[in-house]
């Protein structure tokens, strides 16, 4: 399921600094939102990469 998982992350990594990168220069948001949705963007990769490892290890102990 990892090497699933690690190209859409990769993925969603470029798709969300690219967003917010143009967010800032082209429609001229404030710097402190940009780093707000990079900062949210981190925090669900990480708590739903930790929730599917967790699953990944309910299922391998059975």
């Amino acid at each position: 399921m990892k090497k699933f998982i690690i190209p859409f992350i990769a993925l969603e990594w470029i798709t969300i600094s690219g967003a917010s990168s143009a967010a800032y220069i082209k429609w001229d948001f404030p710097l402190s939102v940009c780093i707000g949705i990079v900062v949210l963007a981190a925090f669900l990769t990480l708590f739903f990469s930790k929730m599917v490892e967790m699953k990944e290890e309910m299922y391998d102990g059975k």
